[in-house]
């Protein structure tokens, strides 16, 4: 008889934990404040996030591996390439780990032109990656407008028109 009580308390104080545990994180909220970094690119470059405000950022986590973030990718170099001038930053999140040299060859053989850093694992967790590609859009404030997880051509569309609005609105 004791056994059933006992589940039955370990259940509800398993469920009182999970309850508050997504409050006890430092997982960015959607549509939040994005949380600031310092990090190298694959080139030495020095990127921190908050000396990018006035900018629109594009966040894009993805990897080497994975399919749906090669397919992205062609879609976020041209995005780079027809709104840089206009204020847009795409830096690329690599999720990969150990030699940086294969995201490099992958990166020239895709012709990536925007910045490429290979995010830590706390950075990943800092803004809630859970699957790839996971890209965020961060307006001239800081702020995150949006999150998208995944890609096919509707993400696409609503990731060119938001990108449009972004940079259209005044700071």
């Amino acid at each position: 008889m004791k056994q059933p009580c006992l589940r039955l308390f370990a259940v509800f104080c398993l469920g009182i934990a999970l309850a508050f545990l997504p409050h006890c994180s430092k997982k960015v909220k959607e549509t939040g404040l994005a949380p600031d970094f310092t990090l190298k690119t694959i080139d030495g470059q020095e990127i921190t996030l908050s000396s990018l405000r006035g900018k629109v950022v594009l966040l894009d986590f993805w990897a080497t591996w994975c399919s749906p973030c090669r397919e992205s990718i062609p879609h976020l170099v041209d995005l780079y390439k027809n709104y840089q001038e206009k204020g847009l930053q795409v830096i690329g999140m690599s999720a990969d780990k150990g030699d940086v040299e294969v995201v490099r060859r992958f990166s020239q053989s895709m012709e990536i032109s925007y910045p490429i850093i290979l995010a830590p694992e706390e950075v990943n967790r800092d803004y809630g990656v859970t699957a790839l590609p996971t890209t965020f859009l961060i307006d001239k404030e800081g702020k995150i407008e949006e999150k998208m997880i995944g890609f096919n051509s509707k993400i696409a569309k609503e990731m060119t028109m938001k990108v449009g609005e972004l940079i259209s609105e005044k700071p």
